[in-house]
Protein backbone atom coordinates (compact mmCIF):
# COMPACT_ATOMS: atom_id res chain seq x y z
CA UNK A 1 0.00 0.00 0.00
CA UNK A 2 1.07 3.49 -0.75
CA UNK A 3 1.90 5.97 1.72
CA UNK A 4 -1.05 7.37 2.87
CA UNK A 5 -2.29 11.29 1.98
CA UNK A 6 -3.68 13.55 4.57
CA UNK A 7 -6.54 13.51 2.81
CA UNK A 8 -6.99 10.01 2.16
CA UNK A 9 -6.72 9.77 6.28
CA UNK A 10 -9.48 12.31 6.62
CA UNK A 11 -11.59 10.25 4.33
CA UNK A 12 -10.92 7.32 6.10
CA UNK A 13 -12.08 9.20 9.00
CA UNK A 14 -15.24 10.54 7.41
CA UNK A 15 -15.94 7.13 6.27
CA UNK A 16 -15.99 5.53 9.75
CA UNK A 17 -18.66 8.47 11.12
CA UNK A 18 -20.75 8.29 8.32
CA UNK A 19 -21.43 4.17 8.73
CA UNK A 20 -21.36 4.83 12.69
CA UNK A 21 -24.92 6.96 11.64
CA UNK A 22 -25.98 4.81 8.96
CA UNK A 23 -26.17 1.83 10.39
CA UNK A 24 -28.71 0.89 13.06
CA UNK A 25 -27.28 0.91 16.48
CA UNK A 26 -30.21 0.18 18.98
CA UNK A 27 -29.98 2.88 21.61
CA UNK A 28 -27.84 5.35 19.44
CA UNK A 29 -28.78 8.19 16.73
CA UNK A 30 -28.77 7.09 13.41
CA UNK A 31 -30.30 7.63 10.22
CA UNK A 32 -33.47 9.19 10.47
CA UNK A 33 -33.77 8.06 14.19
CA UNK A 34 -33.01 11.21 16.13
CA UNK A 35 -32.94 11.23 19.70
CA UNK A 36 -31.39 13.17 23.27
CA UNK A 37 -31.88 15.83 21.28
CA UNK A 38 -29.58 15.09 18.08
CA UNK A 39 -30.15 13.87 14.60
CA UNK A 40 -27.64 11.78 12.19
CA UNK A 41 -27.47 14.99 10.12
CA UNK A 42 -25.69 16.44 14.07
CA UNK A 43 -23.41 13.65 14.15
CA UNK A 44 -22.26 14.21 10.28
CA UNK A 45 -21.98 17.69 10.36
CA UNK A 46 -19.76 17.77 13.31
CA UNK A 47 -17.56 14.66 11.72
CA UNK A 48 -16.72 16.81 8.61
CA UNK A 49 -16.20 20.10 10.23
CA UNK A 50 -13.25 18.82 12.36
CA UNK A 51 -11.84 16.18 10.19
CA UNK A 52 -9.75 18.56 8.59
CA UNK A 53 -7.95 19.80 12.15
CA UNK A 54 -8.45 16.49 13.41
CA UNK A 55 -5.98 14.75 10.35
CA UNK A 56 -3.50 17.70 9.65
CA UNK A 57 0.01 16.84 10.42
CA UNK A 58 2.65 18.40 12.43
CA UNK A 59 0.03 19.71 15.01
CA UNK A 60 0.19 19.52 18.61
CA UNK A 61 -1.72 16.77 20.03
CA UNK A 62 -3.75 18.30 22.72
CA UNK A 63 -4.20 21.65 20.39
CA UNK A 64 -5.58 19.31 17.89
CA UNK A 65 -8.41 17.26 20.62
CA UNK A 66 -9.29 21.20 21.64
CA UNK A 67 -9.52 22.23 18.40
CA UNK A 68 -11.39 19.78 16.82
CA UNK A 69 -13.95 19.70 19.75
CA UNK A 70 -14.56 23.68 19.29
CA UNK A 71 -15.31 23.16 15.45
CA UNK A 72 -17.91 20.55 15.93
CA UNK A 73 -19.55 22.12 18.96
CA UNK A 74 -19.73 25.52 16.34
CA UNK A 75 -21.71 23.99 14.43
CA UNK A 76 -23.88 21.69 15.94
CA UNK A 77 -23.96 23.27 19.19
CA UNK A 78 -23.89 20.03 21.66
CA UNK A 79 -21.52 16.89 21.91
CA UNK A 80 -21.82 14.30 19.28
CA UNK A 81 -18.29 13.24 19.06
CA UNK A 82 -15.87 14.23 22.04
CA UNK A 83 -15.14 10.44 22.34
CA UNK A 84 -14.53 9.59 18.85
CA UNK A 85 -12.09 12.55 18.84
CA UNK A 86 -10.29 11.18 22.00
CA UNK A 87 -9.84 8.18 20.42
CA UNK A 88 -9.28 9.03 16.74
CA UNK A 89 -6.79 11.61 17.18
CA UNK A 90 -3.90 9.60 18.37
CA UNK A 91 -4.44 7.06 15.72
CA UNK A 92 -4.54 9.60 13.31
CA UNK A 93 -0.75 10.96 15.60
CA UNK A 94 0.31 7.20 15.33
CA UNK A 95 -0.13 6.90 11.57
CA UNK A 96 2.03 10.25 10.91
CA UNK A 97 4.58 9.03 13.38
CA UNK A 98 5.46 6.22 10.69
CA UNK A 99 7.81 7.67 7.76
CA UNK A 100 5.49 5.26 5.39
CA UNK A 101 1.99 6.57 7.10
CA UNK A 102 1.25 2.77 8.37
CA UNK A 103 -0.51 2.72 11.36
CA UNK A 104 1.81 0.56 14.79
CA UNK A 105 0.82 0.25 17.86
CA UNK A 106 4.44 0.63 19.28
CA UNK A 107 4.06 3.66 18.09
CA UNK A 108 0.73 4.89 19.44
CA UNK A 109 2.31 3.31 22.63
CA UNK A 110 4.63 6.47 21.99
CA UNK A 111 1.96 9.12 21.42
CA UNK A 112 0.01 8.14 24.75
CA UNK A 113 3.08 8.02 26.82
CA UNK A 114 4.05 11.52 25.39
CA UNK A 115 1.09 13.52 26.30
CA UNK A 116 2.80 15.97 28.94
CA UNK A 117 0.80 18.42 31.08
CA UNK A 118 -0.06 20.76 28.85
CA UNK A 119 -1.32 18.97 25.81
CA UNK A 120 -3.30 16.93 29.16
CA UNK A 121 -4.30 20.61 29.85
CA UNK A 122 -5.92 21.44 26.51
CA UNK A 123 -7.25 17.87 26.72
CA UNK A 124 -8.99 18.32 29.89
CA UNK A 125 -10.43 21.63 28.25
CA UNK A 126 -11.83 19.94 25.33
CA UNK A 127 -13.57 17.64 27.70
CA UNK A 128 -15.18 20.62 30.09
CA UNK A 129 -16.41 22.39 26.77
CA UNK A 130 -18.68 19.19 25.66
CA UNK A 131 -19.34 19.18 28.76
CA UNK A 132 -18.55 15.27 29.72
CA UNK A 133 -17.68 15.49 33.20
CA UNK A 134 -16.98 12.63 35.52
CA UNK A 135 -14.27 11.45 34.11
CA UNK A 136 -12.72 11.41 37.33
CA UNK A 137 -14.16 12.52 40.93
CA UNK A 138 -10.63 12.32 42.69
CA UNK A 139 -9.90 15.73 43.14
CA UNK A 140 -6.27 16.13 42.03
CA UNK A 141 -8.14 14.10 38.45
CA UNK A 142 -11.27 16.35 38.96
CA UNK A 143 -12.17 18.36 35.51
CA UNK A 144 -12.97 21.53 37.37
CA UNK A 145 -9.84 21.60 39.29
CA UNK A 146 -7.65 23.55 37.09
CA UNK A 147 -4.15 21.01 38.37
CA UNK A 148 -3.95 19.60 34.79
CA UNK A 149 -0.65 21.15 35.00
CA UNK A 150 0.49 18.00 37.93
CA UNK A 151 -0.54 15.12 36.32
CA UNK A 152 -0.73 13.92 32.23
CA UNK A 153 -3.66 12.27 30.34
CA UNK A 154 -2.40 8.88 31.18
CA UNK A 155 -2.25 9.57 34.98
CA UNK A 156 -5.55 10.67 35.04
CA UNK A 157 -7.25 8.14 32.36
CA UNK A 158 -5.83 5.33 34.52
CA UNK A 159 -7.19 6.65 37.39
CA UNK A 160 -10.50 6.20 35.36
CA UNK A 161 -10.34 2.92 33.38
CA UNK A 162 -12.62 1.21 36.72
CA UNK A 163 -15.30 3.45 35.86
CA UNK A 164 -14.79 4.33 31.80
CA UNK A 165 -14.14 2.27 28.91
CA UNK A 166 -12.42 5.06 26.58
CA UNK A 167 -10.07 5.40 29.32
CA UNK A 168 -9.55 1.63 29.87
CA UNK A 169 -8.86 1.81 26.46
CA UNK A 170 -6.08 4.58 26.59
CA UNK A 171 -4.58 2.84 29.85
CA UNK A 172 -3.84 -0.31 27.59
CA UNK A 173 -3.11 1.53 24.40
CA UNK A 174 -6.24 0.55 22.29
CA UNK A 175 -6.00 -2.96 22.86
CA UNK A 176 -9.28 -4.16 22.82
CA UNK A 177 -10.34 -1.83 20.05
CA UNK A 178 -6.95 -3.08 17.68
CA UNK A 179 -6.72 -7.36 18.06
CA UNK A 180 -10.94 -7.70 18.56
CA UNK A 181 -13.06 -5.07 17.82
CA UNK A 182 -11.28 -4.08 14.95
CA UNK A 183 -11.04 -7.78 13.63
CA UNK A 184 -14.76 -8.29 14.10
CA UNK A 185 -16.11 -5.77 11.86
CA UNK A 186 -13.17 -6.98 9.85
CA UNK A 187 -14.44 -10.30 9.61
CA UNK A 188 -18.24 -9.79 9.90
CA UNK A 189 -17.66 -7.87 6.76
CA UNK A 190 -15.96 -10.72 4.88
CA UNK A 191 -19.37 -12.62 6.20
CA UNK A 192 -22.24 -10.03 5.00
CA UNK A 193 -19.91 -8.68 2.59
CA UNK A 194 -21.92 -4.81 3.80
CA UNK A 195 -20.21 -2.25 5.71
CA UNK A 196 -23.24 -1.52 7.23
CA UNK A 197 -24.26 -4.46 8.41
CA UNK A 198 -20.91 -5.40 10.00
CA UNK A 199 -20.51 -2.04 11.81
CA UNK A 200 -24.05 -3.06 13.56
CA UNK A 201 -22.85 -6.63 14.25
CA UNK A 202 -19.72 -4.84 15.80
CA UNK A 203 -21.98 -2.97 17.81
CA UNK A 204 -24.15 -5.48 18.93
CA UNK A 205 -21.05 -8.08 19.60
CA UNK A 206 -19.22 -4.93 21.61
CA UNK A 207 -22.14 -3.76 23.68
CA UNK A 208 -23.60 -7.95 24.34
CA UNK A 209 -20.09 -8.56 25.84
CA UNK A 210 -19.21 -5.46 27.55
CA UNK A 211 -21.64 -2.88 29.15
CA UNK A 212 -21.65 0.61 28.13
CA UNK A 213 -19.32 2.92 29.96
CA UNK A 214 -21.75 5.68 29.26
CA UNK A 215 -25.10 3.74 30.76
CA UNK A 216 -22.85 3.09 33.59
CA UNK A 217 -21.92 6.69 34.47
CA UNK A 218 -25.62 7.88 33.87
CA UNK A 219 -28.04 5.21 34.81
CA UNK A 220 -25.49 2.47 37.07
CA UNK A 221 -23.56 -0.11 36.41
CA UNK A 222 -26.68 -3.06 37.48
CA UNK A 223 -28.32 -0.81 34.36
CA UNK A 224 -25.65 -0.68 32.09
CA UNK A 225 -25.20 -4.53 32.63
CA UNK A 226 -29.04 -5.41 32.05
CA UNK A 227 -28.78 -3.46 28.55
CA UNK A 228 -25.76 -5.90 27.47
CA UNK A 229 -28.28 -8.89 28.27
CA UNK A 230 -30.75 -7.62 26.12
CA UNK A 231 -28.58 -7.91 23.43
CA UNK A 232 -26.85 -10.87 24.01
CA UNK A 233 -29.59 -12.82 21.79
CA UNK A 234 -29.71 -10.89 19.09
CA UNK A 235 -26.00 -10.17 18.72
CA UNK A 236 -25.37 -14.13 18.32
CA UNK A 237 -28.63 -14.41 15.83
CA UNK A 238 -27.42 -11.55 14.18
CA UNK A 239 -23.52 -11.62 13.61
CA UNK A 240 -24.05 -15.67 12.67
CA UNK A 241 -25.94 -14.41 9.12
CA UNK A 242 -24.61 -13.42 5.80
CA UNK A 243 -27.65 -11.10 5.09
CA UNK A 244 -28.42 -10.06 8.85
CA UNK A 245 -31.01 -7.46 7.64
CA UNK A 246 -34.34 -9.94 7.89
CA UNK A 247 -33.53 -9.08 11.91
CA UNK A 248 -33.78 -5.01 11.26
CA UNK A 249 -37.19 -5.00 12.90
CA UNK A 250 -36.27 -7.07 16.08
CA UNK A 251 -33.50 -4.10 15.79
CA UNK A 252 -35.96 -0.92 15.47
CA UNK A 253 -38.22 -2.41 18.28
CA UNK A 254 -35.06 -2.71 20.63
CA UNK A 255 -34.04 0.71 19.76
CA UNK A 256 -37.16 1.96 20.50
CA UNK A 257 -37.40 0.69 23.91
CA UNK A 258 -33.72 2.05 24.94
CA UNK A 259 -34.55 5.67 24.02
CA UNK A 260 -37.73 5.81 25.77
CA UNK A 261 -35.78 4.66 29.24
CA UNK A 262 -32.77 7.38 27.62
CA UNK A 263 -30.23 4.33 27.43
CA UNK A 264 -27.61 5.56 24.88
CA UNK A 265 -24.91 3.45 24.54
CA UNK A 266 -22.63 5.90 23.23
CA UNK A 267 -19.08 4.74 24.43
CA UNK A 268 -20.17 1.74 22.45
CA UNK A 269 -20.41 3.36 19.55
CA UNK A 270 -17.17 5.17 20.04
CA UNK A 271 -15.15 2.44 20.13
CA UNK A 272 -16.64 0.89 16.92
CA UNK A 273 -15.96 4.41 15.17
CA UNK A 274 -12.48 4.01 15.92
CA UNK A 275 -12.32 0.22 14.53
CA UNK A 276 -13.93 1.00 11.26
CA UNK A 277 -11.12 4.13 11.05
CA UNK A 278 -7.63 1.76 11.75
CA UNK A 279 -9.39 -0.60 9.13
CA UNK A 280 -10.24 1.65 6.76
CA UNK A 281 -6.43 3.17 7.09
CA UNK A 282 -5.42 -0.32 6.40
CA UNK A 283 -4.53 -1.85 9.81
Amino acid sequence: MSKLTENQVKMAFEYACKLDVFSIKPGNVFLNHPAYGMSHKDFLQSSMACSDIMCEQNMDIGLKILESVKASMDVVGCNTNLGIILLCVPIVETVYMDKEHKFDQNNLKIVIDNINYKQTKSIYKAINLANAGGMSSKEEFDLKSNKSDNFTLFEAMNFAKTYDYIASEYTNYFYNIINNISLNWRNYFKLMNNDECATTATFLKQIASNPDSLIARKHGLSTAEQVSERFKEIADEYCALKDPNILNNKLLLLDSELKIQGLNPGTTADVVVASIFLNRLGL
